[in-house]
């Protein structure tokens, strides 16, 4: 799923290839990226970070070990368990957890994040991408579900809980709903690669 800095916005998924978005820009790091269905690889984007997109882990390939810094990783955990109410301290935990391959500890510190802003777009879409990480793919459903309840325009959560679906649930026909809702959105949605979203749902016909 590359190192990178972002700024988060505060008020603010067999795997194949991961992508992480933004409200603000969207860049594809580096990692290779692809978005097809059937022979080819599709992808997945990464919740909302605020900033960057990052990339990409082939399924297939083993996962990359964690490449946190143990100081700052404890000095953010100091600093969200020292002010536990406070749900920007977990969300700099959990985001810096999801850029450095924890997604256990991300999903942790994004739950307790929620569990005082629940309403936070960008930490369930962002929690969902983390469940999937660790296989906990109806819980990933759910999260993208929440985040799309909450603002019926998130394409990014639409997306990625097609992916679950189709890839990892081997839910065709719910992939297809849900792509089928994208489009509804923005007919001319595409995935990171430039694939239509419109010929992925014509692969599932």
């Amino acid at each position: 799923m590359g190192v990178h800095k972002r700024q988060r916005e505060q008020d603010e998924i067999k795997e194949h290839y991961i992508k992480k978005t933004s409200c603000i820009m969207f860049v594809i790091a580096a990692l290779l990226v692809g978005a097809f269905v059937g022979n080819t690889i599709t992808v997945l984007y990464l919740g909302n970070k605020g900033g960057t997109q990052t990339a990409a882990v082939q399924q297939g390939q083993q996962q990359p070990t964690p490449t946190a810094n143990m100081n700052t990783l404890n000095s953010l955990e100091s600093a969200a368990n020292s002010n536990p109410t406070d749900p920007n301290g977990w969300i700099k935990l959990g985001n810096y957890c999801f850029d450095n391959n924890l997604p256990g500890k991300a999903v942790n510190a994004y739950e307790r994040a929620l569990e005082i802003r629940p309403m936070n777009v960008g930490v369930w879409s962002d929690l969902g991408v983390m469940y999937r990480r660790t296989q906990r793919f109806q819980e990933a459903i759910n999260a993208f579900s929440q985040a799309v309840k909450l603002d019926k325009n998130h394409k990014v959560s639409r997306f990625n809980m097609g992916i679950v679906y189709l890839h990892d649930l081997n839910d065709k026909v719910n992939a297809k709903r849900v792509w089928e809702e994208l489009l509804s959105i923005d007919p001319n949605a595409k995935a990171p690669n430039g694939k239509p979203v419109a010929d992925l749902v014509s692969g599932l016909n």
